[in-house]
């Protein structure tokens, strides 16, 4: 995902296809989120960052690597309305002074069929008919798909895809998968939903203690890699997607926090 090519794309450009691609102006998501352009720069970009987290550290690596654009999947704006001092005044004038575009994308980013977390979880899986599943809030969100393997055998491609060790309650690890659900990040309360829908097994990113009482209880196989590393697939597509039609240089800042 590395491109030494010299050259300046207009920032307005990249927006563009990125709204258009993602849906932005459609999904809706929570207020925090604030899908789409969160910080401006001088209206060129050279050079492409992409992380998960918009936190401090991901911005000054984005700076330190020379980036002139970092892309998001959770935005700078998760902490709510701030006053414009400390810590929060830092992380904006780091932007402002290094020329640093902020744009971000949350559930749009983990829905999309081919460029979202759940869609990048499901092709490095392998599995086969995959449907729209997980509903949040009147969205699907997640994916199903009918892995070609036992509950064993999927733990352990879930654990080399996503590079995490995965937790989480397993029944039977000779059992055959079958079709399983799948959703990335947060979405370990949709285990009730999943019990309702008569899935034997879901994968999702943060561990649960509740959710993980649930699935003893309910019989359910679930597993756990992880919120981090279950959405870097999205940011890692959208810097494929725009050295593929811009030709620039992009680099991804792995900043994992171990959850």
């Amino acid at each position: 995902m590395q491109n030494n090519t010299a050259m300046s794309i207009p920032l307005s450009e990249i927006v563009t296809l990125l709204d258009s691609e993602l849906r932005i102006a459609e999904i809706r998501d929570a207020s925090v989120a604030m899908n789409g352009l969160q910080v401006e720069n001088n209206g060129q970009v050279s050079k492409v960052a992409l992380a998960v987290d918009g936190s401090q550290q991901s911005i000054d690596a984005a700076i330190a690597a020379g980036a002139d654009l970092l892309i998001l999947h959770h935005g700078i704006f998760w902490c709510g309305l701030q006053a414009v001092k400390g810590w929060w005044k830092h992380k904006l004038q780091s932007c402002l002074d290094h020329n640093l575009a902020i744009y971000s994308a949350h559930l749009p980013l983990d829905m999309h069929p081919v460029l979202g977390n759940n869609a990048g979880i499901a092709k490095a899986l392998g599995l086969e008919d995959v449907q729209p599943e997980v509903d949040y809030h009147g969205t699907l969100i997640g994916l199903s798909g009918i892995f070609p393997g036992t509950v064993g055998e999927l733990e352990e491609k879930y654990s080399e895809i996503t590079g995490a060790p995965v937790t989480g309650v397993v029944h039977d690890t000779t059992q055959p998968a079958g079709r399983i659900a799948l959703c990335s990040g947060g979405g370990g309360e949709e285990i009730y939903q999943m019990q309702a829908k008569g899935y034997g097994t879901y994968l999702t990113g943060e561990e649960n203690h509740w959710v993980s009482n649930a699935a003893r209880d309910m019989g359910i196989n679930i597993l756990f890699a992880g919120h981090y590393a279950t959405e870097t697939f999205g940011v890692k597509a959208l810097g494929e997607l725009l050295a593929e039609t811009f030709d620039l240089p992009t680099v991804f800042i792995d900043n994992p926090t171990g959850m």
